[in-house]
């Protein structure tokens, strides 16, 4: 019975948790600066890996020495993922204008002109990965996690169970996170080029917004 509870149960938490809010605005803030679904999910897939990392850290260690996450640790860990969301959204909102650039060229073919718009964005994929890992483990630290998974696994007698559960956690918040950040790419690639800085902005600004939120609720608890 411990072993289809930490089966079924660790699955189905892990990816109802993928959509705590925090977690959605941090990948689709960068999830949407793809036109490539594939490239979006690839964030996705490195979120959910650091938020894993944590999470099996903080649980394995916590079945072996059996103590909880004390509520003042993870008052400072959400304000942490608080300032990550003000830093991200300020981030986008300051420097996303210089990343991106739109132009138009025009030039004719049998004396018709014609207008075409490109849309060129350097490519930080790979800096972009490691901040959602780093992202993504901060994240694993603080939020529900700790109350969802650190509690009871301080209850449990077995390492090995506890652990399958972390796993099949973590396992169904990288699909998840995956399956939402490709849908997000699936909808950068429908839109205007022209539109995508709009998106990102808008972006930036619920990031911002969420994140001083974030602090507050998490200062007045500390």
């Amino acid at each position: 019975m411990e072993f289809l509870l930490a089966l079924f149960g660790g699955l189905a938490l892990g990816c109802i948790h993928a959509f705590d809010v925090d977690h959605i605005i941090a990948v689709s803030v960068f999830a949407s600066k793809h036109q490539d679904p594939w490239k979006a999910a690839k964030l996705g897939i490195s979120w959910g890996l650091g938020h894993t990392a944590t999470l099996l850290v903080l649980g394995l260690t916590s079945v072996a020495f059996r103590f909880v996450i004390s509520p003042f640790m993870q008052s400072v860990a959400e304000t942490i993922v608080g300032v990550l969301l003000v830093g991200i959204g300020a981030w986008v909102l300051f420097s996303g204008a210089g990343k991106k650039h739109i132009h138009v060229h025009k030039h004719e073919h049998d004396g018709l002109e014609h207008v075409h718009v490109h849309s060129h964005v350097e490519h930080e994929d790979h800096q972009h990965r490691h901040s959602l890992f780093l992202i993504g483990a901060t994240h694993g630290f603080a939020g529900t996690a700790a109350i969802v998974l650190i509690v009871p696994l301080a209850l449990s007698q077995s390492i090995a169970t506890s652990a399958l559960f972390l796993l099949l956690f973590g396992i169904g918040t990288i699909g998840s996170m995956t399956v939402l950040a490709f849908a997000l790419g699936t909808v950068a690639k429908k839109l205007d080029p022209r539109t995508i800085p709009l998106v990102q902005n808008v972006a930036g600004i619920v990031s911002v917004c969420v994140g001083l939120l974030w602090i507050g609720q998490s200062v007045r608890s500390l």
